[in-house]
Parts: structure tokens; C-alpha cells; sequence
């Protein structure tokens, strides 16, 4: 009979450092509000590599898909970790000066 293996608890950020959290906190948050503002328009969009760049292709979705994408655990764990890192993020903004260079290039 096997016995299940006791796991360490993971460290909360992973060692992250204050430039690294902002980076993922804008990323998330960008990609978080583009696909809302696609969902109320009731399209989705994918990039697609063709001969010519990158175009982006777009395509009409049903209500009922977006009812049930807003439901779906990967929206709710993105929602979700925009929302919690938000105050983290606030204080870094205010407290740590040396992330001003990657807040421009991110904003």
C-alpha cells in the first residue's frame, strides 16, 4: 500500500522581487481588462502569426459561452490574482523607488 508523501508548503511569491511582482501584477491586469472589454463586446481574439506579422483575428462569441468563460475556474483564478496583488502593489509603487523604470515601460 502506498503512502502519500507529506509536501512542504510552497513559499508565498517564490522569492519574487518587488520589480518581478509588478511585472506580473500589470501583465495580468492588462491581459485581465482587454479580455473583459472583448467579453462585453461578445468577441474573443487570437494573434496569428501570417507572412505578413502579427495580425489579430476576432471572432463573435454567443452569450451563453461568455456566461459559462466567467464561470470557468482560469477567469475566476485570474480575477483573483489581480485583486489580491493590487494592495501589494500599491505599497511597492509608494515604497520602492527603484521600480519607477519598468512602471514606465509597463503603464
Amino acid at each position: 500500500m502506498m503512502t502519500a508523501e507529506k509536501k512542504e508548503p510552497e513559499e508565498k511569491y517564490a522569492g519574487l522581487t518587488n520589480k518581478e511582482l509588478v511585472l506580473v501584477y500589470y501583465r495580468l491586469s492588462n491581459h485581465l481588462s482587454t479580455l473583459n472589454k472583448n467579453l462585453e463586446k461578445g468577441v474573443i481574439t487570437k494573434q496569428v502569426e501570417t507572412p505578413l506579422g502579427v495580425v489579430s483575428a476576432i471572432r463573435q462569441v454567443p452569450a451563453k459561452h461568455i456566461t459559462k468563460f466567467k464561470k470557468s475556474l482560469y477567469y475566476h483564478t485570474l480575477c483573483d490574482v489581480v485583486e489580491k496583488l493590487e494592495a501589494t502593489i500599491a505599497i511597492i509603487e509608494e515604497c520602492d523607488d527603484s521600480i519607477k523604470e519598468i512602471l514606465d515601460q509597463l503603464k
